[in-house]
């Protein structure tokens, strides 16, 4: 099996130090560099091919945002990790609108962040769950306790989460797979499965990381 090729980008020494002190044991890893800036990072993909970036948000001149953007339109197959303090909705929309495919907390422990990083190897999309909690039980509220497509729309049955598809909806917006969801729910892993397509029919998505990004989405526009 070949490792993953990692890439590191942050503006603090220390930082990177730290992650490669954290990560660079681990036999499924390849370091491949270390970069202080998004326009190094800009550079160094276009030389090298990393599979997973740990990007940072707040840097001098280009932020790690807009970083992703111009990453992710050169090397679409590149996978982009935002770690990042900030806790906040906005960022994570953002982080997601430019092609990120995970957002992690700094204060991560080393085991989630090596998974993290093989979740998003894989095709995941993975969102700190202290994150992704505090997003959900928002949104809920604010739809006055149920995942509802539109404020519009809360008296429609067919466009209201049921509360298994709430539960599952919680345990697949923490980077869960179906199979970790079947065996929590004690569900066939064919009935979970159902319960997805109908919450993505619910939700008008069609993929894990469109119903991440619609809960984010309803999440700031229900806070306006």
């Amino acid at each position: 099996m070949s490792k993953i090729k990692l890439l590191i980008v942050d503006d603090h020494p220390m930082i990177r130090e730290g992650l490669v002190a954290m990560l660079g044991s681990n036999q499924d890893l390849d370091i491949i560099g270390c970069c202080s800036n998004a326009q190094e990072a800009l550079e160094f993909v276009t030389r090298n091919a990393p599979d997973v970036i740990l990007m940072d948000i707040k840097m001098q001149k280009m932020n790690g945002i807009e970083a992703t953007r111009e990453i992710t339109s050169l090397v679409p197959g590149v996978k982009v990790i935002m770690l990042t303090i900030y806790e906040d909705a906005e960022s994570v929309r953002l982080s997601l609108q430019a092609g990120a495919t995970g957002y992690m907390l700094k204060q991560a422990t080393r085991e989630k962040l090596l998974e993290s990083i093989h979740k998003v190897y894989r095709g995941e999309t993975v969102i700190d769950s202290a994150l992704i909690d505090q997003l959900v039980n928002d949104y809920a509220r604010m739809a006055q306790g149920s995942l509802t497509l539109s404020p519009s729309l809360t008296k429609d049955d067919n466009k209201v989460l049921t509360p298994r598809e709430d539960e599952i909806l919680r345990y697949l917006s923490q980077g869960l797979s179906n199979k970790e969801i079947s065996a929590i729910t004690h569900l066939a892993v064919d009935t979970v499965k159902t319960h997805l397509r109908s919450i993505y029919r619910k939700m008008g998505v069609k993929s894990r990381s469109q119903a991440i990004s619609e809960i984010i989405r309803r999440n700031k526009s229900f806070g306006n």
